[in-house]
């Protein structure tokens, strides 16, 4: 008899070792199932924000007490799939800036415990949106730690839909909330209610997207349609500039960004700018303009917007724009004078109580809800969270352009230029809607807040990654191969 070699038996060929492998394989099924469906379901949501703005915000199951709107259905199933996920606690512990968001999150929740106790459940519920929100930057950061392909799904998903974004938002913002007579399902919104603040900051996305992560990759053919999208965007963010000081504030600072992080894309940044001239100078020879919701579409009304940023009211009265400036000046001003109090001073007044109603100001139409905060996203944190909410609101915002910035430097340096690329056009998408709710409470509604956390959390990921370059001093396993490929 030949002698035989016996191997230590691994347990796969046994009857038992053979239904484990198969429950193995079965849960990775049921995990992926979950991920896809995760990932789809964040698509949709984002692509309905981006394409229908506040109408789509508004649509929700009716229910007693607090209807479930769609925003946070979506956040619940991210929650539960995020947390059967061992990701979710990694990922946090990893990412200084979610670290930060986390402590801010947990402040605001306590705040609102305390809240529901003083005041009416679903008022508390609509204030607590400053922070609560941010658990969609859980969710994404989780989703695409757990399911590696999540960060080329949403990159593929964002660039298909953008020349639909550029024609739908254009149509939008030239039918803005008028009087359709059509509205959301259970609701006194307009199907046709859209923010002009938030076209905007989506249309700032959108340039600095083409310019900064799809132009370093660019072949030479493909180069005329990004120019012309990236034309697209600008038309429709100068349209909503006359309609928006915000927007044109953040435009233009994100604009001098993109020309100074884009090397790639200075080139084609130079047929942009050429183009974009000619076109305001024909507009302006001649004399285009056009009535929009709020204001008309010129090239006047851009200049008009510019003069009133001086956030000083004119007391003759010739600039109609600064009424809405002279407000806002002296609602903010009623607003941090009660909040500096002892009283208020490091909590704030908390979520529930109504603080415009409180200085007389109240506004409220068929297109939204009544006003509720001082029309300022940065100044609804210090009011209702205290010095205590503004500080880790600061502090986690500096840590996360500090995080990306750095992890976008470590990026460059070994050639990946397009997560760099996606690293810098995160922090000018995040630039851009904090300066945005500078001038309107756009951080609190769904629409914009959903964006910008998932922003957040797909952005603190893909920076662990470049700390992750940092600790191990040389070029991760996914960047050799691409060189290779």
């Amino acid at each position: 008899m030949t002698d035989s070699i016996h191997l230590p038996d691994s347990g796969l060929n046994h009857p038992t070792g053979k239904v484990a492998t198969a429950a193995l394989h079965t849960g990775m099924k049921h995990r992926s199932a979950r991920h896809i469906f995760l990932a789809r379901a964040l698509a949709f949501l984002l692509a309905g924000y981006l394409l229908f703005d506040r109408a789509f915000a508004w649509l929700h199951v009716p229910a007693p007490g607090i209807p479930l709107f769609i925003g946070e259905l979506v956040l619940g199933i991210g929650l539960y799939v995020a947390f059967r996920s061992k990701e979710a606690i990694r990922f946090i512990r990893l990412s200084p800036p979610m670290q930060a968001l986390v402590l801010f999150m947990a402040y605001g929740a306590l705040l609102a415990v305390i809240g529901v106790l003083s005041y009416d459940l679903q008022l508390t519920a609509r204030d607590a949106a400053i922070w609560y929100y941010g658990l969609f930057a859980v969710v994404i950061g989780t989703l695409a730690r757990a399911w590696e392909p999540a960060y080329d799904f949403f990159l593929r998903s964002y660039t298909r839909i953008i020349p639909i974004f550029l024609v739908v938002g254009t149509v939008r913002l030239i039918l803005a909330n008028r009087d359709s007579g059509i509205f959301v399902p259970d609701s006194d919104v307009l199907i046709t209610s859209h923010k002009p603040g938030n076209l905007g900051v989506q249309a700032i996305l959108v340039i600095a997207f083409l310019l900064l992560v799809v132009a370093p990759e660019l072949e030479r053919r493909d180069r005329v349609r990004n120019v012309l999208l990236t034309v697209g965007g600008l038309v429709l963010l100068s349209l909503a500039g006359t309609q928006n000081r915000g927007v044109m504030v953040a435009g233009f600072v994100a604009l001098i960004i993109i020309f100074i992080a884009g090397r790639a894309a200075r080139p084609l940044m130079a047929g942009v700018v050429v183009v974009m001239a000619a076109t305001l100078v024909l507009a302006f020879s001649f004399n285009l303009r056009f009535d929009l919701e709020r204001r008309e579409v010129s090239v006047d009304q851009l200049f008009s917007n510019l003069i009133s940023l001086d956030f000083q009211a004119d007391p003759d009265g010739t600039n109609e724009d600064d009424g809405t400036v002279a407000w806002r000046i002296e609602l903010w001003t009623q607003v941090m004078t009660d909040t500096l109090t002892a009283e208020r001073f490091l909590s704030g007044f908390g979520f529930g109580p109504n603080l415009a109603s409180k200085y007389g100001f109240v506004a409220g139409n068929a297109v939204g809800p009544e006003l509720r905060n001082p029309h300022n996203s940065h100044l609804s944190v210090i009011a209702r969270m205290g010095l205590v909410g503004a500080s880790l609101w600061i502090a986690l915002w500096a840590l996360w352009f500090r995080h990306l910035w750095k992890s976008s430097k470590r990026f460059a340096s070994i050639g990946e230029d397009q997560k760099a690329g996606f690293l810098a056009w995160c922090m000018v998408a995040a630039l851009a809607a904090l300066i945005n709710g500078i001038f309107d409470p756009s951080l609190e509604g769904p629409q914009a807040a959903v964006w910008v956390w998932c922003i957040f959390g797909l952005g603190s990921l893909i920076a662990v990654e470049g700390t992750v370059i940092r600790w191990r001093g040389q070029t991760p396993a996914w960047a050799r191969q691409n060189e290779a490929a």
